[in-house]
């Protein structure tokens, strides 16, 4: 009789572990989920930081996006006046871009005036690149540059 019981509690213990190794098995994996992320957070915590897109002199200096925003605005519009350009819009254009600060800007006046400012636009520091323009005629011998452009910050 004990041998009857003795192999009864052997198969209701192998009939319980059993059952557990379902659930078992489930955190064994959660658990080697979690160790593959820590290292790969770890390993990006111990990665170099991305460097910077341009030289640090060719970029405009400013505390924050909305600041260098403004400064790139003045620069233009202050340009474009001297040129006597006629400033028909500035203003700031979506950058999703980390570190590049985007404006949308139209201007007209005479043609060698504003392709001159176009011109001087691109050769200036700081680095400042027509992401896309179009020049198109106006009315008495003008033309309009309607472009958007695309310069890098750092604070």
């Amino acid at each position: 009789m004990t041998a009857r019981i003795w192999a009864a509690a052997v198969v209701a213990g192998l009939l319980i572990a059993a059952g557990l190794c379902i659930p078992m098995a489930r955190s064994l994996d959660r658990l080697a989920d979690a160790r593959a992320t820590r290292d790969r957070l770890a390993t990006a915590l111990q990665a170099p930081a991305p460097s910077p897109v341009v030289a640090p002199e060719l970029a405009l200096a400013a505390p924050d996006r909305a600041a260098a925003t403004r400064r790139l605005a003045g620069q233009l519009r202050a340009a474009a006046t001297a040129g006597g350009l006629l400033i028909e819009t500035i203003a700031p254009a979506d950058s999703t871009a980390p570190g590049l600060v985007a404006l949308d800007l139209r201007v007209s006046g005479p043609e060698k005036a504003v392709l001159a400012f176009a011109d001087r636009t691109e050769r200036a520091r700081p680095l400042a690149r027509f992401a896309r323009w179009r020049v198109e005629a106006g009315e008495g011998g003008s033309v309009r540059l309607d472009a958007r452009l695309v310069t890098p910050w750092r604070s």
